[in-house]
């Protein structure tokens, strides 16, 4: 699914670098969009001096000769060359991107399942990810982003429902309405218009780009 801003609903072409709001750069000493405990920029001389996420390392542009706790965060495609359709751009994805390593599990239940990230969505739309893959259920009356298997989701396996993830992808659209997110589902969901219905619940609707003109045959 591609979502994107109302302006882009003509066709799915990537945003010009000029309307983008965040741009990344590689192993950039910044502390925007940083918890005042992660560290960042704090003297370290292993990596697991620095808090979740971070690298200890040198950062020359700041002068500095002592290593740091840094961020690696990527260079935007189209801060490179603009002005391509979006699918000839190669996008930068998580698997499992709720999966999160610090993700409180449900009451009185211990998780039992693989981790794949560190931060969280927001954060990670923030250092650049412009993919998600989420694993949706059937979960509680509800639909919920499980790291399961063989198609249940369950209390050691849930994390949480999928309203709440697809929220923070709104709301990083609605900041960043140039952008361009997309959303790879594994379904396990049974429930009649349960993945429509969780969308429009989420304020998603309205930057789904329509199915009708998605281009076919390998077309841009």
């Amino acid at each position: 699914m591609c979502s994107h801003s109302p302006n882009h609903r003509s066709k799915c072409s990537a945003p010009a670098p000029a309307t983008i709001i965040f741009l990344f750069v590689p192993l950039l000493c910044s502390v925007s969009f940083t918890n005042v405990n992660s560290q960042i920029l704090e003297a370290c001389s292993a990596a697991t001096d620095c808090g979740p996420g971070l690298f200890c390392g040198n950062c020359p542009a700041l002068g500095l000769k002592q290593p740091i706790c840094t961020r690696g965060q990527a260079t935007l495609p189209t801060s490179i060359v603009n002005g391509l359709p979006f699918n000839k751009y190669t996008w930068i994805v998580t698997h499992n991107s709720f999966s999160i390593v610090d993700a409180p599990p449900l009451p009185g239940v211990q998780r039992m399942t693989f981790y794949n990230q560190e931060d969280t969505v927001t954060n990670q739309l923030r250092n650049g990810v412009r993919g998600l893959m989420l694993d949706m259920y059937d979960f509680q009356n509800d639909i919920w982003l499980c790291h399961s298997f063989r198609g249940q989701c369950h209390n050691f396996t849930a994390f949480q429902p999928a309203v709440n993830t697809l929220k923070e992808v709104e709301a990083f659209l609605t900041e960043n309405p140039t952008e361009i997110v997309t959303i790879v589902i594994e379904d396990y969901v049974h429930t009649p218009k349960g993945l429509a219905n969780v969308f429009t619940s989420a304020g998603l609707d309205k930057y789904w780009f329509p199915v009708s003109k998605m281009p076919k045959k390998g077309e841009d």
